[in-house]
């Protein structure tokens, strides 16, 4: 039972990494892995959060991390002391402006928490804002350098993972001295580690390249990642991979990956602001035309004006979606927007939902009923004449040829290699029951795995 002198505490952490290295994932991984070893028990796995990933100056995932302790009162001034020592620690620095940030929170997670994070999904929230909340909701800042990590911090406190949708990571993390240097991981471990937990796992593998999509390639100490429905899942899929560099440390994460989190807001395109994220539907406008580096450019047009969508070339087989698309066509756009000065706003699109297709129809000239042969035009009112034997048509007009359509009603989505972290992937990730699940039982020893 949990005395009168126990409590939720909650430290919310954000923007320890930058361009240099770190990763936020890490300093949560240590803070945790330092208060269990200190006999604190946790109530939930450490919440690996991604936010609105279409802020500009966030780093690559723009991801925040809380850990949830029980700990008592008496405790808890040494658990806030340890826990900013450790993001100092571990925090590393640019001249890009890394902002390192620690929130506290004793309690429950109040309705307003909640809400603002929710709100931190979809929305640009403001460092004024987020100190403004933390102090209704009575939660302790701590920004180290700059203040914008508090947005973040505040937002995993409140992200209620233990409720929503959720899925599960495990992360391997590398040694201090192999930072910087290729990853060393047996592929074809992980090829076969796919085929046997691909039911349990996702964004494992490209199916249209071919490449491996479990380890990063920049700074961060980051080894490996495998995504799941549940934590046995990631953990028995994890022991399948072979390694050829020596584990520092291993955690499972609670995380909204996978979920689409950031999309569930229903947008108008006059009511758009540059950086949200949404979805929107309409119809088609104009016909999709192909720029300059393969990107595929399409109007839409819902009952409060138009918006540009964008589909890049990297997202693969969408872009040949959008490219098979039709004015007429009533279609779900899911994505984000990016800032505008003036003109169209332009939606960078995610996910392409086709609701309704227009019939393909094209007028063409005759066929020659003497030689089979196609006609032509011979000027406005003047008639058809065949092109083969020269028979002329003076009242022939034109015929109209219905064409198949390659598209389909359904959801289209990018291939793996070109998903956001928060995309949903095409097997529809649901919560997993968890039962009797212990988080002391998933703490895990990097020795067992070197």
């Amino acid at each position: 039972m949990q005395g009168p002198d126990i409590r939720e505490f909650h430290i919310g952490i954000d923007d320890t990494d930058s361009e240099k290295g770190g990763c936020t994932t890490y300093t949560a991984t240590v803070l945790f892995q330092e208060l269990f070893n200190r006999g604190l028990r946790p109530f939930d796995f450490p919440w690996l959060v991604r936010l609105n990933p279409n802020i500009p100056w966030k780093t690559r995932g723009n991801g925040a991390l809380a850990v949830h302790f029980f700990v008592e009162e008496e405790q808890i001034e040494d658990v806030e002391r340890v826990a900013i020592e450790i993001v100092e620690k571990t925090t590393v620095s640019s001249t890009r402006g890394t902002d390192p940030a620690v929130v506290f929170l004793r309690g429950k997670v109040p309705r307003a928490l909640r809400e603002y994070s929710t709100r931190a999904l979809h929305d640009v929230l403001s460092a004024r804002e987020a100190r403004s909340v933390a102090t209704s909701v009575g939660a302790e800042v701590h920004a180290l350098m700059g203040v914008r990590g508090v947005i973040g911090s505040l937002a995993a406190i409140g992200a209620g993972l233990d409720a929503e949708e959720h899925t599960f990571e495990i992360i391997a993390y590398r040694v201090r001295e192999n930072l910087g240097s290729p990853r060393r991981i047996d592929r074809e471990s992980v090829k076969l580690m796919n085929a046997k937990y691909e039911d349990g796992t996702f964004n494992n593998l490209d199916p249209e390249s071919g490449r491996v999509l479990v380890s990063p390639h920049g700074l961060d100490p980051v080894l490996l990642g495998i995504r799941g429905y549940s934590p046995q899942h990631v953990l028995s899929a994890f022991t399948e991979v072979k390694f050829c560099e020596q584990i520092e440390r291993v955690m499972i994460f609670r995380t909204n990956q996978g979920t689409d989190a950031h999309l569930g807001k229903t947008r108008r395109a006059v009511d758009l602001k540059p950086h949200q994220s949404g979805i929107l539907t309409g119809r088609v406008d104009d016909m999709p035309r192909v720029i300059r580096g393969g990107h595929v450019i399409f109007r839409l047009r819902d009952d409060s004006g138009l918006i540009d969508c964008a589909v890049y070339r990297p997202t693969g087989s969408l872009s040949t979606v959008a490219r098979d698309l039709l004015p007429g066509d009533r279609v779900s756009v899911y994505g984000g927007v990016r800032g505008w000065r003036e003109g169209t706003p332009t939606l960078n699109v995610e996910k392409l939902e086709v609701l309704n297709l227009v019939e393909k129809i094209e007028d063409v000239n005759p066929m020659c009923g003497g030689c089979g042969g196609r006609c032509e035009s011979m000027g406005r009112g003047q008639g058809l004449r065949c092109k083969k034997c020269g028979e002329r048509m003076e009242d022939a007009a034109k015929i109209q040829v219905r064409h198949e359509r390659h598209l389909h009603p359904t959801i289209f989505i990018p291939p793996p290699r070109a998903r956001r972290h928060l995309t949903k992937p095409d097997s529809r990730p649901r919560i997993m029951s968890n039962g009797c699940l212990r988080v002391e039982d998933f703490q895990l020893r990097a020795e067992d795995y070197n």
